[in-house]
């Protein structure tokens, strides 16, 4: 008979489930310290990255800056004008050379461009443990110099600049050394912008319009051609905002193939270049006069006869008959009357306004060439009536579209940029003139082009304005060379509601060969061209009869 109670089995069972439970226990708790050890070690971890970093993230960032010393170049619509891309040095260990003699000829059947003397100099050099032997090599040809298997010749991996429009913008964009040192442009122009925007891994945009851009060249190098000058330099502004829109120098060269091109293609000839303005200036002149009220509208001048001033005498050209008004002074371009309106104003007058024109410092357009002018002050009444009607003072093409933008903003000036301005961008302006004054001379420079010496750069529709210029150059026995000359126009357009300035110049043109003749026409054929990327309608020519 079985006693009351817990069966023996049972009980067996329950005295030893103590001594089981006490190594479970165990587990669990060493568990949990894992857990817990594991979470410290996480949260130490974590700590550490905070304020130092991850170390293995340095390296990653290092390759990233190196990928990147250059960042693109864009124009204002996005295309590509620079880029830093790889390319391979083609290098040599000359102690690990065994054949010079041999490694040379080896190496010019495959890279003809080497140059035998050299590159036997350098690989006998010693001295030197790594020497370059060329640069700027593409994938193919690095992997044609590792399949060559030559002891001691290699090839290092380093970035080459690379230029994908060639010829357009040029001057513009300008060139690197073999080691990305900018030299011309705005790579050296804006060289920290390029170098922190390349680190930052965002692009540069310009104010350039490629479409523009390539019209304005493409005409300026006809006319130069056509009238066998020396050079040529053209600016096309947005007035009111003082971004260029296209800026071009000829004769042209490929920053690709830097070493093909001779210095004097290289030259940026609208902010580098120095030129008396000729007539140019002779806008300025008649509003300054206006301004300080040393004459009218209305006034009538008695311009026939030349003016004789310290032994010299200023005369036209073609003199005016009749009385003639200020309109006829800009229309038929005078220089007995622009130097009469110059000797009334004064030396010390006329100054301040050249400088606040902007005509007596640099442009401060972003290039790498930026020219001071030649601008001594005027010491006698010759010097005045000169500066009136444009001789003593050499400056550049830039400046002088700077200056005609005060016709764009109500008698205000705006310094010229490269950059893109944002749609809000806060932009300077510089009073010099007022409203009343500057659209008087508007109509004026209207008429110079309807009915004066500008005639060939009037395009039916556009409604142009604009004065033409033509300086003779220095040299001769009377300090001017009569046989060449520097040949201009600046215009701004639409003349009805003015935002545009353009300025062409042709240089060492021949005698006779005038701003309306050579440098007028060249701003027709590219507004015609460009007028529509502009939204602005121009009409056709009338057919001859």
């Amino acid at each position: 008979m079985r006693p009351l109670g817990a069966s023996n089995d049972y009980a067996r069972v329950s005295m030893q489930a103590p001594l089981e439970a006490a190594p479970a226990r165990n587990r669990v708790r060493l568990l949990a310290i894992s857990i817990f050890a594991i979470l410290l070690l996480l949260a130490g971890r974590a700590v550490q990255l905070a304020f130092s970093g991850d170390p293995l993230a340095r390296p990653n960032n290092a390759h990233a800056a190196i990928a990147l010393p250059r960042a693109d170049i864009v124009d204002r619509n996005g295309v590509l004008l620079a880029t830093t891309v790889r390319a391979w040095a083609l290098t040599a260990e000359p102690a690990r050379v065994r054949n010079v003699v041999e490694t040379a000829d080896v190496l010019m059947q495959h890279f003809p461009g080497l140059q035998r003397e050299a590159l036997l100099r350098r690989l006998n050099n010693t001295a030197q443990t790594t020497v370059y032997l060329d640069r700027g090599l593409s994938e193919e040809q690095r992997d044609r110099v590792v399949a060559l298997r030559l002891p001691g010749i290699g090839a290092e991996l380093e970035h080459h600049r690379d230029y994908p429009q060639g010829v357009l913008a040029a001057h513009v964009v300008g060139f690197t050394g073999i080691d990305l040192n900018p030299q011309a442009g705005v790579e050296l122009g804006l060289d920290e912008q390029i170098r922190a925007a390349g680190a930052e891994g965002r692009q540069v945009r310009l104010s350039l319009d490629v479409r523009m851009q390539y019209a304005l060249e493409a005409e300026l190098d006809a006319a130069a051609r056509a009238s066998h000058a020396t050079g040529g330099a053209a600016i096309l502004l947005d007035g009111r905002t003082g971004e260029t829109l296209a800026l071009a120098s000829w004769p042209a060269f490929n920053p690709n193939e830097i070493q093909r091109s001779f210095e004097s293609a290289r030259r940026d000839r609208v902010s580098g270049d120095l030129h008396e303005l000729g007539s140019t200036i002779k806008p300025f002149t008649v509003a300054m006069a206006l301004q300080e009220e040393v004459t009218t509208s209305s006034e009538l001048f008695d311009l026939s006869q030349p003016l004789e001033l310290d032994n010299t005498m200023i005369a036209d050209h073609e003199p005016i008959t009749g009385y003639a008004t200020l309109r006829d002074i800009l229309t038929h371009s005078s220089n007995v009357g622009a130097a009469r309106l110059a000797i009334r104003l004064g030396g010390a007058r006329q100054r301040a306004y050249l400088d606040r024109l902007g005509l007596t410092q640099p442009t401060t357009l972003q290039l790498g060439r930026r020219q001071a002018p030649l601008a001594p002050p005027a010491q006698t009444r010759r010097d005045i009536a000169g500066l009136g009607f444009g001789y003593g003072l050499a400056t550049t093409q830039a400046s002088l579209a700077s200056a005609y933008t005060v016709f764009t903003n109500n008698g205000a000036r705006v310094a010229p940029t490269i950059l893109a301005q944002a749609p809000d961008a806060e932009i300077v302006r510089t009073p010099i003139f007022t409203p009343d004054v500057t659209r008087q001379v508007m109509l004026y420079l209207r008429a110079v082009v309807t009915e004066g010496t500008g005639r060939a750069a009037d395009v039916r529709g556009l409604v142009m304005a604009g004065k033409t210029g033509t300086a003779e150059k220095p040299g001769g026995a009377q300090g001017y060379d009569q046989s060449r000359n520097f040949s201009s126009f600046a215009g701004v357009f639409p003349a009805n509601d003015p935002r545009y300035v353009i300025v062409v110049a042709l240089d060492d043109t021949g005698a006779g060969e005038a701003g309306g003749l050579v440098a007028a026409p060249v701003v027709a054929r590219t507004l015609r061209r460009i007028a529509p990327m502009l939204g602005l309608r121009v009409e056709p020519d009338r057919a001859a009869r």
